[in-house]
């Protein structure tokens, strides 16, 4: 299930990825030229000829992963995601390389900042849109599962207002998420919690239809660990007087997730997992609110100033991830 790392034109080692036979190591790091500089590598899961994105068709079916997140402080996200890009990263006459070198990337935030839009000079300032399924964005203290859904298909070159807020953009920024601290499970997830964060562990998320077959509605997506050989359901929550344990259309209503419900929500994640949708990994902070939504106030157990950027590069230089022994497949088959 892991298709060998290669790329023509691509010197992973200098841009802080580490990869060996079944797993990738993104640093957050790297030395040059003497001084330690924030790389924060992306990268995306090429089909096994090297040319394409590897397209992965997940609708009633589960994708797992071993990951290491205890060289991740507060402030940090090692993340794993579905994107709805084409499979040749926008390849043409202007973009010969296309996904072999990395181009073509988009999500539901449609940033309008980088400087090339499916691998075209963005001289028009276009948002870079697209489904995104958030499988996991996490460090050693909170974890978040989220999808974001679109009321387009497929990569889209968003302007003006389309790339907007929610409220009038295309995708939905906010999404219906899951993070056991925030809903009040505290003990569940980190250092010596019940999902341990200070030794790897697996992670398996399937995507339920209401009928078991690839081709109907997207219902459910339930989350699991194991670790230590045990499995581990993810935490159950109460609101509104209900519990909770997967992402359920009711779920998302409690939450209060409007945003989703405009997109068409689970109908219209189910509809990117149905037509193929691209891995992506990365490492990344931020200093506009040091990822608090990920890991501070309600979210986390961190403080609002630790996940400094400053602060990380200080006192952890060695921030990093470890995602491993990736498989997808029917449900019950990938561990």
């Amino acid at each position: 299930m892991w298709p060998e790392i290669r790329s023509p034109g691509a010197d992973y080692q200098s841009t802080g990825v580490q990869a060996d036979e079944g797993s990738v190591t993104l640093h957050m790091y790297q030395k040059y030229q003497g001084e330690l500089v924030a790389v924060g590598p992306q990268v995306y899961l090429l089909d096994e000829k090297g040319h394409d994105y590897e397209m992965l068709h997940l609708l009633s079916q589960e994708i797992s992963f071993e990951v290491d997140v205890s060289n991740l402080p507060c402030g940090m996200n090692g993340g794993m995601y579905l994107a709805e890009m084409e499979p040749s990263g926008g390849r043409g006459p202007l973009n010969p390389a296309g996904a072999s070198l990395g181009t073509g990337y988009c999500d539901s935030q449609c940033y309008t900042s980088y400087a090339f839009v499916n691998g075209v000079a963005n001289v028009d300032g276009s948002g870079t849109c697209c489904n995104e399924m958030d499988l996991w964005e996490a460090n050693s203290k909170a974890n978040q599962l989220t999808p974001h859904p679109c009321s387009i298909t497929g990569f889209y070159a968003c302007e003006e207002k389309e790339c907007g807020d929610g409220k009038k953009g295309v995708c939905d920024k906010v999404g219906c998420s899951f993070n056991p601290y925030a809903l009040g499970a505290q003990d569940f997830y980190g250092v010596h919690g019940k999902a341990d964060t200070s030794k790897p562990f697996r992670v398996i998320t399937r995507f339920i239809t209401d009928d078991g077959t690839k081709r109907r509605n997207l219902v459910e997506i339930r989350r699991m660990y194991v670790q230590d050989g045990k499995a581990l359901p993810n935490a159950e929550v109460t609101l509104r007087r209900e519990n909770y344990n997967p992402i359920i259309p009711s779920y998302c209503q409690a939450t209060d997730a409007d945003s989703f419900a405009r997109h068409e929500g689970l109908d219209s994640i189910g509809g990117a997992l149905r037509r193929g949708m691209v891995l992506v990994m990365g490492i990344w902070n931020e200093g506009t609110d040091n990822l608090n939504w990920l890991d501070a106030g309600d979210a986390g157990p961190c403080n609002r100033m630790g996940g400094s950027p400053t602060a990380i590069k200080k006192n952890y230089p060695k921030t990093s991830v470890t995602f491993s022994d990736i498989r997808w497949g029917g449900f019950g088959t990938t561990c």
